[in-house]
């Protein structure tokens, strides 16, 4: 069954139920009121029949014509003795003369139903040649009858005339709540088909469920199109990077295959440079997994002391290649950040540093009002504008064939680019062509 079928028959049965509790609440009400109404009306007149039965011999037939004037029209009058036996009955209809009767020595009223009407009875005692009688003064509610007839008329069809607008009402309903569902449906089978990322109209609608709904898919459209994007960038980066070590690999395999049993230099070389080439692509793959991640949930922020980060760095690299690295730092410079990706970025700097010069290279770590900076200062080639422009792009070489020779992928200030921006902070290059270069990171303390 269709929502909106389920919307309309859910709205169709909800408001039956409640026109029937409604009407019968209505019919039920107005015929106990009526009915009492009745039995007030009745005691009057019985009390005026028990003044007249009290003077006048109701036995003598002749005289039965006093109680006319407060005898009911559709009803009866009849006195009942001590012994529970009808002892006379003045009515206008012998039909009547067939109601139940009871003796009581106290006033009573009651309404009942017989025979298919409704009636109401006063029992009233009456005292009479020293005994004590009562009088049954009992009247057929006729015009009770009909009312109710025509009250159930009346609350059956206006019932009708509600439930036929407001089951035009429950279709309109269904479709404005439905209209965004559709919409969703209508959106995700266009991204099925067409294979485009596409969106929902929010503009110019009410700041309503439905809309916070409209709203939640296109958030979540835009995360898996980013989520795909990056999946794109990912295949398309490793494609693109893998393929000349891939092929320096294959090269040397032919090689090695060719010459290799025959010619132990050309098989010592071919080793060495497949071995060269794996590791290439080893550190390429892994610098490519960091820049697919991009997620900040991934960071394992803690208070770092930057100056023993950059220490550490600096140790690591000097014994590494023997270079000379000055850290220049003050003391007790605390920034929340992951340590591991924060020594990630000191290590590109650097090996970017030690590729590209052969002088003395210096890092400084000072405080700035809210901001810590870390700066790592080469004297090599430098960079002019146009290179400095577009340094952390990814992929991007100054000279590709320099950087082919050196090692380089692209990637390296691209990752560390993207670290910083995951730590909220910031980098930038300041250089002077043949002269040097320094790289500044700016993170929030």
């Amino acid at each position: 069954m269709k929502l909106r079928t389920r919307i309309q028959l859910y709205i169709i049965v909800t408001l039956v139920i409640l026109l029937l509790i409604v009407n019968m609440s209505i019919y039920f009400l107005f015929r106990e009121v009526s009915l009492h109404n009745s039995v007030d009306r009745l005691h009057e007149q019985g009390r005026a029949l028990a003044e007249t039965a009290a003077t006048v011999d109701w036995k003598d037939t002749s005289r039965t014509s006093l109680f006319q004037a407060d005898l009911p029209t559709e009803g009866l009058v009849r006195f009942i003795g001590s012994d529970g036996q009808s002892e006379g009955v003045i009515t206008r209809a012998e039909k009547y003369r067939e109601l139940p009767f009871t003796y009581t020595s106290q006033e009573q009223d009651q309404t009942y139903y017989h025979n298919g009407s409704w009636y109401a009875e006063v029992s009233i005692p009456v005292i009479r040649d020293n005994g004590i009688y009562t009088m049954q003064v009992a009247e057929e509610l006729v015009s009770l009858e009909q009312t109710l007839q025509v009250l159930k008329y009346c609350l059956t069809i206006a019932g009708l005339i509600i439930l036929i607008p407001s089951i035009l009402g429950g279709r309109l309903l269904s479709s404005f709540l439905l209209r965004p569902i559709l919409a969703l449906t209508s959106t995700m089978q266009a991204i099925r088909k067409s294979g485009k990322w596409k969106r929902m109209e929010t503009e110019n609608r009410s700041h309503d469920e439905l809309h916070a709904l409209s709203e939640t898919f296109n958030e979540m459209v835009d995360q898996l199109e980013e989520n795909f994007t990056k999946q794109q960038q990912f295949v398309s980066d490793a494609s693109h990077e893998l393929k000349t070590p891939i092929s320096i690999i294959k090269s040397y395999s032919k090689l090695l295959d060719r010459w290799g049993a025959d010619d132990p230099a050309v098989q010592q070389e071919a080793v060495q440079a497949i071995h060269s080439e794996t590791e290439r692509m080893q550190a390429l793959v892994d610098q490519l997994l960091i820049l697919a991640k991009d997620d900040p949930e991934l960071l394992q922020k803690e208070p770092v002391d930057l100056g023993n980060i950059a220490e550490i760095c600096a140790a690591a690299m000097e014994t590494a290649y023997q270079r000379e690295i000055i850290v220049r730092m003050e003391r007790g410079l605390l920034v929340m950040a992951d340590s591991n990706m924060l020594k990630q970025v000191v290590y590109i700097l650097l090996s970017n540093s030690i590729k590209y010069s052969d002088d003395l290279i210096e890092i400084d770590v000072k405080a700035d009002q809210n901001e810590a900076i870390l700066s790592v200062t080469d004297y090599g080639e430098g960079l002019d504008e146009k290179d400095q422009r577009r340094i952390f792009d990814r992929f991007y070489r100054v000279d590709k064939a320099r950087t082919r020779e050196k090692g380089g992928s692209g990637l390296g200030l691209a990752i560390a680019k993207q670290l910083v921006e995951l730590h909220d902070g910031k980098i930038d290059v300041t250089s002077v062509l043949g002269e040097g270069s320094t790289f500044t990171v700016r993170l929030p303390i």
